[in-house]
């Protein structure tokens, strides 16, 4: 889950908002699925993270099967 990417990184929901500069309760909605980051914030998640997008959607249920890796 993204929770546990986060944790894996050992950062903190209030770290990760702040280094992606969004509001405080951003890194929560999308952890419990009410939301889901835009393209921009999902590119700088992964960085942060140190996985692909694909890692990342997959962490947040978001279904990629038959998208192709990048070349």
């Amino acid at each position: 889950t993204l929770r546990e990417l986060r944790k894996r990184r050992g950062l903190t929901q209030s770290e990760v908002n702040s280094r992606l500069r969004v509001s405080r309760s951003t890194c929560s909605t999308w952890e419990v699925g009410e939301r889901e980051p835009s393209l921009t914030n999902a590119v700088k998640l992964a960085r942060l993270l140190g996985v692909s997008l694909k890692t990342l959607a997959r962490s947040m249920q978001i279904d990629v099967d038959g998208v192709p890796d990048d070349e």
